[in-house]
């Protein structure tokens, strides 16, 4: 994919140049890679088209770690070096010296059945579904207007939107903006995304679809690369977008904001999954 060029006061976090600095160090110097997601990773997107969106103040990263000492050292270092803090009760999450939060979330070889423990005390595993999937087939390298030293990558708006599809599915009562996130991006991926759907995905224009339609489909088009390497992933994607359980179709009860119509959400909920399909 081409790359994202920011300006990191577009993100709207203050010091993030300091904090990449120290991360980006670290990570290297463990030989760690890494990506961005969650809100970030979405307004890194939306500046490019100057759209506002919830502001937040958290910063997600996703880490591709190989042992659980390898990520506990990380941590470490954090603590004991940059002054970082832990949060008593929330794993994977740290209180930055800049005055918000960052989630170092690790995925890889340490997780089993796509989970990963925060520590040998905690009873409930925490879900990495789909972070290896992006890693592979979902990332866009970022290009940084104030420092063209920081090079990192930020997951693609149809990864953004299957990380919220499963982490809704897997715990609907902690997730309960992701819906309303799905139906935004939905709404803006066409401005945003413009000139790759006229080079790659001209055919849409050929059927009677309105542009938020066309965006829905191809959304579910690169998610069915971002999927391709995991069959299993790939279907239980196609379980929640046929809506069938409850919780799936509060999902879908919940995207219908902001003068959109639960038919529309259903509309594109359908178009998401022709995409993938097709």
């Amino acid at each position: 994919m081409k790359k994202l060029n920011i300006k990191l006061e577009d993100l709207r976090q203050q010091n993030l140049k300091e904090l990449f600095k120290i991360l980006e160090g670290l990570f290297t110097e463990f030989g760690v890679e890494f990506y961005i997601l969650g809100a970030v990773a979405r307004d890194a997107w939306y500046a490019k088209r100057q759209i506002g969106s919830r502001t937040t103040r958290d910063v997600d990263f996703a880490l591709y770690v190989s042992t659980q000492e390898q990520y506990d050292e990380i941590i470490k270092r954090l603590l004991n070096r940059h002054g970082f803090s832990e949060l008593k009760g929330i794993p994977f999450r740290l209180q930055t010296p800049f005055g918000y939060t960052i989630d170092l979330i690790p995925f890889g070889e340490i997780s089993i059945d796509d989970a990963v423990l925060p520590d040998k005390t905690w009873d409930r595993p925490v879900f990495v579904n789909g972070f290896k999937e992006t890693f592979e087939h979902g990332l866009v390298p970022v290009e940084v207007e104030e420092d063209s030293s920081l090079t990192f990558r930020v997951a693609s708006l149809a990864s953004i939107v299957l990380l919220k599809l499963i982490a809704y599915d897997d715990r609907p009562e902690r997730r309960n903006t992701d819906p309303a996130d799905i139906s935004d991006i939905i709404l803006n991926f066409f401005d945003i995304e413009s000139e790759v759907i006229y080079e790659d995905h001209n055919d849409l224009f050929e059927r009677n679809l309105e542009l938020h339609e066309i965006a829905a489909v191809v959304i579910g088009r690169e998610m069915s690369e971002i999927l391709s390497s995991n069959e299993a992933l790939g279907d239980r994607m196609l379980r929640i977008l046929s809506l069938e359980k409850r919780t799936q179709q509060k999902m879908v009860e919940a995207m219908a904001v902001n003068g959109i119509t639960l038919d529309q959400a259903e509309r594109w909920i359908q178009l998401i999954q022709e995409g993938i399909v097709k």
